[in-house]
């Protein structure tokens, strides 16, 4: 078996620099690379049993904001509650306002003519 020597790389022709295609490729190359490996990872992710599970928990969290049976009486009672503590709260109020003008007048009746 003979070996003959390489043929000579060919030059690149006039007006093209060879470092200057490499540079300005490099970072197209890369980001190529880098959405691909991304890709993979991300698939891999989805079809993982962890993705299974948050997008089950996902359903699940779905489902229960729903409303319950029975929760609606029970925020319309609380509500009546409410409107009657307010009602309560008013009347207690206006005896406070009149207990107060009585106050005040007997002390006005109780103090000095020339005062």
């Amino acid at each position: 078996m003979l070996q003959t020597p390489l043929p000579p790389i060919a030059a690149p022709p006039p007006g093209v620099d060879l470092d200057t295609v490499i540079a300005s490729l490099t970072p197209l190359v890369l980001g190529i690379v880098g959405i691909v490996v991304a890709g993979a990872v991300l698939y891999r992710f989805l079809k993982s049993d962890l993705a299974a599970a948050l997008a089950e928990r996902l359903r699940r969290r779905k489902k229960s904001s729903e409303p319950i049976e029975g929760v609606e009486a029970q925020v319309a009672e609380l509500e009546q509650q409410v409107v009657a503590m307010h009602g309560q709260i008013t009347e207690m109020a206006e005896r406070l306002d009149f207990a107060e003008r009585l106050l005040s007048q007997q002390k006005r009746e109780r103090a000095l003519p020339g005062a």
